[in-house]
């Protein structure tokens, strides 16, 4: 189940140690390859768009950005010493955020077939042993800023030198939506036939422990249809005539709505919840009012519920394993 909601998260499958393509610089259908000496992540709120993210390595290097543009595959073309350098740097800068999966993997025998530096028509492939096991790794790297990072790489040893063999980098942003604006639309509107509401959010990021899998509520039965992440159509069932409303300044304004924030809840693994706790504590302002446990980021205080539980996980070829778990149910708070 773990593995399935990391696959669901990355979204893409990447580039594994062999190509089967005859040109190395071919890019797999549905991603564009780049030469660049940067990877970055700019989140778009449905209003405005910041560059949140941005690490830049000493040289340049080939990587397939997409089908998201926040997915970055990494191409075996690339000198595999130099890369496997970047990347323990890189592991470096963020160790005290990072929580690792690592799974020994016996498939690739005693040896595997790296890059030197791929040139065209040529992989450039070279023999490096392995000294003893080779393992397959997922780094859960926390951002203050509350972004996610989910590195994939396999790592072993030869020569008792580390070497890491980078394949997937993914940078992903848990949201609440904000909705900010009402228009209400008559029967046989541009969108639907029914009388509707076209409704318009803005997104404000959620920081979450490192391993998580989440449900969002932001959609519900009155929905008659989607218009992307920043909008969509829902049913009126009001005598309204068509008008637009925004967010109530105050008491007094007219044909105005109170604030109103979408729910994100789920499920956060291998943690005890004192320890989510003492997280919000460290990092994000976490204090009680009264029964609340509430923290703030970005100067907007939400509220967190937190249950402990226990996952079952069951294995068709080995016997199952149970993991501690802490459900939660993170809303917008105001005083």
């Amino acid at each position: 189940m773990k593995k399935g909601i990391l696959l669901i998260l990355l979204s893409i499958s990447t580039i594994l140690l062999v190509s089967c393509s005859s040109n190395p610089f071919t890019a797999p259908a549905g991603t564009e390859i780049v030469e660049s000496d940067t990877i970055s992540f700019t989140y778009y709120n449905g209003v405005n768009s910041e560059k949140l993210f941005e690490y830049t390595f000493s040289n340049e290097y080939f990587y397939f950005i997409g089908p998201l543009g926040i997915n970055y595959s990494f191409t075996t073309i690339n000198n595999y010493l130099e890369i496997s350098d970047e990347f323990i740097a890189f592991l470096e800068y963020y160790e005290g955020n990072i929580v690792y999966d690592k799974y020994l993997n016996d498939s690739y025998g005693d040896e595997l077939k790296l890059s030197l530096g791929a040139t065209d028509g040529n992989y450039n492939l070279s023999k490096i042993s392995i000294d003893n096991n080779i393992y397959d790794v997922d780094a859960y790297i926390s951002i203050e800023n509350g972004l996610k990072i989910i590195f994939s790489y396999t790592q072993f040893y030869h020569d008792e030198q580390l070497i890491i063999v980078p394949y997937h980098l993914a940078i992903i942003a848990y949201d609440i939506h904000e909705l900010y604006l009402k228009e209400y639309l008559p029967a046989d509107n541009d969108y639907v036939s029914e009388k509707a509401i076209l409704t318009k959010y803005i997104t404000h990021i959620i920081p979450l422990p490192s391993k998580v899998g989440f449900l969002s509520s932001f959609h519900n039965n009155d929905d008659l249809k989607d218009l992307g992440y920043y909008s969509r159509i829902i049913i009126d069932n009001t005598s309204n005539v068509p008008h637009i409303e925004e967010v109530c300044s105050d008491t007094n304004t007219e044909n105005c709505f109170e604030k109103q924030y979408s729910i994100l809840e789920g499920i956060i693994y291998n943690m005890h919840l004192n320890s989510v706790i003492t997280f919000y504590q460290d990092n994000y302002n976490g204090r009680y009012i009264e029964e609340d446990f509430i923290f703030t980021i970005n100067n907007e205080n939400y509220k967190i519920v937190l249950i402990s539980g226990v996952l079952q996980i069951d294995y068709s070829d080995q016997a199952g394993t149970t993991e501690d778990i802490v459900n939660f149910e993170i809303t917008k708070y105001d005083d």
